[in-house]
């Protein structure tokens, strides 16, 4: 399997329960199936409502969260919250803030000019995905008003209209396969890259085998075997 695949794969396994929370007819019994996509509504693990409903803590979207789960973990963008509590308090989302939609919510609220630096990067990668409700249903309005999902990658040069073409930029970006790469080392060898020479040239050489391979998963997990770094572990005190 290719790792970039796994954004823009147009199925999906489901039972009959499934299928009826996708909308998708002709599915009966607690077996699970391969069904298609709609292509317009869903692509990959992305707009999968396990995803979707996974990055919600409320019963209202948040694009912020959505934007940091893929900034953060798909991309390694080490984005992470204010330690000062001061700072923290002034970025945190104001309970009166008001809009119909959670654009018009986050974009009144990202105004600040201390949260203006991340959200620049994370807000059009959350308002890509707010097609989805709390609980990942597609949905094309929120109290009645058209849902503007445009949004892109920070690393994209093109504006992208929903999650579908969100995702064909995630499969397209080589900070997505390299971030996958590193998240691989750092499991397999149980440790945190520290940047040092030595990680860099690890992380460098595992990123082309990867790219070589066709950025295939299992390939990759046997490239992580071939190394130094992995043969002459470090002893755990």
């Amino acid at each position: 399997m290719a790792w970039p695949s796994v954004f823009t794969a147009n199925y999906t396994f489901v039972n009959e329960a499934l299928a009826k929370f996708y909308g998708i007819s002709g599915v009966t019994g607690t077996a699970f199936q391969k069904v298609q996509l709609d292509p317009t509504q869903r692509r990959g693990l992305l707009t999968q409502g396990a995803i979707m409903t996974g990055t919600t803590v409320t019963n209202s979207t948040n694009p912020v969260l959505r934007g940091s789960f893929v900034l953060n973990k798909l991309m390694c963008a080490n984005i992470s919250l204010p330690s000062d509590p001061d700072v923290l308090a002034l970025v945190a989302v104001p309970v009166d803030v008001t809009g119909a939609t959670a654009r018009d919510r986050y974009t009144a609220h990202s105004k600040q000019p201390l949260c203006q630096s991340c959200h620049r990067l994370i807000d059009p990668v959350g308002f890509a995905l707010e097609n989805y409700d709390a609980v990942g249903q597609y949905r094309t309005t929120e109290n009645n008003v058209t849902i503007d999902a445009s949004g892109k990658l920070p690393s994209a040069s093109q504006v992208v209209n929903g999650a579908v073409a969100l995702a064909q930029q995630l499969a397209d970006s080589t900070q997505v396969q390299q971030c996958f790469a590193q998240r691989w080392v750092e499991y397999g060898y149980g440790r945190s890259l520290h940047g040092s020479p030595e990680d860099l040239c690890l992380q460098e050489n595992i990123n082309n085998a990867f790219k070589a391979s066709g950025y295939n998963v299992k390939q990759l997990l046997l490239d992580l075997t071939q190394t130094t770094a992995f043969q002459y572990l470090p002893a755990q005190e």
